[in-house]
């Protein structure tokens, strides 16, 4: 390998580091959104834990975060069983934290983050790659929640840790 070409492998690898580290700095917030968000099915009885594990895997098969909220999208529209999608609006608040709330939002903090730290980078390309991995860990964080919630019924629980201080355990 040329020098050049070490040099490019040393900085892409800088980069994904500071990356990983800046969305680990926003993990808690992510978790308490995602907790919050699971709250509007704490009275359904249709959604299983197959739906969620479905839209993660949905998730984790593509690059695009279209594909994910065309997916959620086509959840709600089925009829029959996946009502719960529907139930206080879930699937539809669901879609838009992925597409105009907590994701974008925090993939331009962590995009600004990242270039700022290491000089002039691809923002965009940054601001993607975030978006994507938010949005994976997200959808696994709901699943966890809805998979306690379901199970254990302690949906108080669920509220009660939601609601702690943003930045309680920041590094």
């Amino acid at each position: 390998m040329s020098e050049r070409g070490r040099e490019m492998e040393i900085s892409k690898l800088r980069e994904r580091l500071v990356l990983g580290n800046a969305i680990d700095r926003r993990l808690d917030e992510l978790v308490r959104a995602a907790g919050r968000q699971v709250l509007l099915l704490q009275d359904d009885r249709a959604m299983r834990e197959s739906q969620f594990r479905n839209v993660l895997d949905v998730a984790l098969s593509t690059p695009s975060l279209e594909v994910v909220t065309n997916f959620v999208r086509y959840q709600m529209g089925r009829s029959g069983g996946n009502q719960a999608w529907l139930h206080n609006n879930f699937g539809q608040s669901v879609v838009q934290e992925i597409e105009k709330g907590l994701i974008p939002r925090l993939a331009q903090e962590i995009a600004n983050e990242v270039c700022e730290e290491l000089g002039a980078q691809d923002r965009d390309a940054i601001t993607r790659e975030a978006r994507l991995r938010l949005l994976r860990l997200y959808l696994g964080y709901l699943n966890r929640w809805f998979y306690y919630g379901s199970k254990t019924k302690q949906w108080d629980d669920i509220a009660a840790a939601t609601k702690k201080e943003a930045g309680a355990n920041v590094r």
